[in-house]
């Protein structure tokens, strides 16, 4: 019987290995072949069994690189350059963990102009899935040879391989996991690897194996949807029904997209942008606008570049200046920023045009508030965001030779093309085990320091049942690990503030973002070497993809260093350890470790967290209240009486308190009470007896 030589899981070039723990390399050969592995001076020695699997199991030492590996069978060889050896985390979960740092560009452009560091190195799982087993190995590997003869070196196609951090390979990394990787190197003074498995709108289950959904008893759903489609026949035949359906659905409505005049006004109206619009069906809708330029303008265009960001839009778009397209996206999340080829404008006259379409009536057409709507030069920094009590940015005197012409205001539009609702979709990387089996198995025999888990968004509407599968997928993970530490440090992102742009709350009757939340929370009470990260201020109201990840990465890496390395002066976000009542009051009392409560300065739904309010004023607190059979909130006056302690006034004639709470809405606004480590305490009720 014979075997390919080959390495499998995730080693290449570049590679991070886990300091003084130990370190499995692991794959294929002739049977009953000797297999050497040389690092560090070190020489291992192993013999594949009798279907020609082998793994050498070896310890990398301490911190350092870069260093050379070299693992031989027989006259073959492979050869990794540039290893590193120090801490090792996983990145994984759903578009917040995915969302790579090109999408961030602008709002952390001095990123982009740092040198290359080669002790901050991140491999990006490829995009897979499957429903029969767990893989060993990441999908299209390639043998490249090496330039010397008889040396070859294994990388990853496709671009998938371990890079290091530089201005060239940033806007690929997930920013969540390249800012926790950045906190991490500059206080353990390591390397610091980031294994990025994640994908956008995965549930939790589709990182959870099988067995692990068997063995909770109450997933029957779950395992009969699998079921299904572990059927090749009907997986195929369903795959090509949705198929068929979507690609008649976009056929007849590129066929229907016909261009009206754009140099008559009859038939358009006037309208505002930005504004939510309903409309009659789903469909494609026109927009227009005019803007006039000067000679001077013009010469500054040419001069500069010219850029055109039309804030964002539900569901996709089509951009065209005088007559030319610049730019599309083809769904909702992403900004629109589109660069224009300044030949495009003109003195006079300049006419923009969008094609909106529309999927479903239902979820109507939107131009979202508080975005940036700008045609400007390059020369002019526009501020990317809009923020309430993190990332403040403020923006930069104009250049006397830059233009900022707004685009927001009056524009024309006119219906265009009618049609039904979009068929719907399926993702076969979202179903039940195709993630866990394709993207994380290949990982498990990589040694690893800790999980940072940024997921939770497509489970909100379940969030009865999060909490038991976020404990069952910790257990999970932490027995397939088989080289992390029995207890593996595990970081959960407690999900941000968002409203899908509807608007700002400090409470709400019902908020599944909230119940979300708290399981977040319970789950990792639950668990033993857990960690919670609370970004309650590090979301934004209009947009489920927050780019504030700075906050986020570093408040995982707070958690990370106070948990996995011992760093206990760092306190974790303050949480109520007791509460009584008292003459219509509720006095709640905080566990703050090593700080201290403040409350900073609030104007509008803005907090600075940088001011200190003296008057102690505490927003966010409100109260489930019951009357005559009917639940209605009542929002809550709270004042910090002093480092630990929170006291909640009761408002006269409110009726039977049900529930004393805390932040508890989707995008609660503001939020205004902080630890002295600047760590907001996060979402919380108290059910009354």
């Amino acid at each position: 019987m014979k075997g390919e030589f080959k390495i499998k899981g995730i080693v290449g070039s570049g590679m991070v290995l886990q300091r003084n723990k130990i370190n499995c390399i692991f794959g294929s050969a002739e049977v009953y072949s000797d297999v050497m592995l040389t690092f560090r001076g070190i020489t291992s020695i192993t013999q594949s069994d009798e279907e020609g699997n082998w793994k050498l199991e070896f310890s990398p030492g301490e911190a350092g690189g870069p260093f050379e590996m070299l693992v031989q069978c027989d006259d073959k060889k492979i050869k990794f350059d540039e290893v590193y050896v120090g801490e090792v985390w996983v990145n994984a979960g759903q578009s917040n963990a995915q969302l790579p740092m090109e999408r961030m560009r602008f709002s952390y452009p001095e990123e982009f102009l740092q040198p290359e560091d080669k002790f901050i190195r991140m491999i990006t799982i490829p995009i897979d899935w499957s429903l029969d087993e767990e893989k060993d190995e990441l999908p299209q590997t390639v043998t490249e040879a090496n330039a010397d003869e008889g040396t070859k070196a294994q990388n990853q196609s496709g671009g998938v391989k371990w890079e290091c951090a530089s201005p060239q390979t940033l806007g690929d990394m997930s920013g969540t996991g390249y800012f926790f990787a950045k906190k991490l190197r500059e206080d353990l003074r390591v390397p610091v690897g980031i294994i990025n498995a994640s994908q956008g709108g995965s549930p939790i289950t589709a990182w959870m194996s099988q067995e692990a959904l068997e063995e909770m008893g109450d997933k029957q759903d779950y395992l009969k949807e699998l079921k299904k489609f572990q059927n090749k026949e009907y997986q195929e035949k369903t795959r090509k029904k949705i198929n068929d359906d979507l690609q008649k659905w976009y056929a007849e409505i590129e066929e229907g997209a016909l261009m009206p005049d754009f140099n008559s006004d009859t038939g358009w109206k006037t309208v505002k942008i930005p504004n939510d619009f309903m409309v009659s069906s789903a469909g494609i809708y026109w927009f227009k606008k005019e803007i006039i330029l000067t000679q001077e303008q013009l010469e500054h265009f040419k001069k500069h570049g010219a850029r055109l960001w039309m804030g964002s839009i539900v569901e996709s778009d089509i951009i065209y200046v005088n007559g030319t397209k610049v730019g599309e996206t083809p769904y909702c999340y992403p900004p629109r920023r589109y660069s224009v080829p300044s030949e495009l404008l003109k003195v006079g006259t300049n006419l923009i045009v969008i094609r909106v379409r529309v999927n479903y009536k239902k979820g109507g057409l939107r131009f979202f508030d508080e975005k940036p709507y700008f045609l400007f030069t390059e020369n002019v920094r526009v501020i990317p965001v809009a923020a309430r009590n993190v990332e403040v940015m403020l923006a930069d005197l104009q250049p006397v030779d830059g233009e900022l012409i707004p685009l927001s205001g009056e524009w024309k539009m006119k219906e265009g093309y009618k049609i039904r609702d979009i068929p719907p979709d399926l993702f076969m990387e979202w179903l039940p085990t195709a993630l866990y089996n394709s993207m994380l198995a290949p990982c498990f025999k990589h040694a690893v320091a800790g999980v940072v888990w940024y997921q939770g968004e497509s489970n909100a509407p379940k969030y009865e049942e999060y909490k038991g599968l976020l404990v069952k997928l910790i257990t999970l993970w932490r027995k397939k690990f088989v080289y992390g530490s029995k207890n593996l440090p595990f970081i959960v992102m407690q999900l941000p503030n968002w409203s899908n742009g509807y608007g700002e709350e400090p409470s709400q009757l019902f908020s599944d973002w909230a119940l979300l939340r708290e399981a977040q929370a319970e789950a990792v009470d639950m668990v033993e070497g857990a960690g919670l990260a609370v970004t309650i201020d590090a979301g934004e109201w209009n947009d489920l993809h927050p780019e504030k990840k700075l906050t986020c990465g570093t408040r995982a890496a707070f958690e990370a260093l106070r948990i996995a390395y011992g760093k206990y002066y760092i306190s974790p976000s303050p949480k109520y350890d007791w509460c009584k009542t008292k003459r219509f009051k509720h006095i709640i009392h905080f566990d703050c470790g090593n700080s201290s409560l403040y409350t900073c300065k609030v104007d509008g739904n803005y907090a600075d967290w940088t001011k200190e309010d003296n008057s102690g004023k505490v927003w966010g607190f409100s109260l489930l209240c019951e009357k005559h059979g009917s639940e209605y909130i009542v929002n809550a006056p709270a004042k910090l009486k002093n480092g630990t302690t929170v006291e909640v006034t009761i408002p006269i004639g409110c009726g039977k308190v049900k529930e004393l709470r805390y932040l508890w809405a989707n995008n609660p606004a503001p939020v205004n009470l902080y630890s002295r480590g600047w760590i907001p305490v996060g979402p919380f009720r108290i059910v009354q007896g």
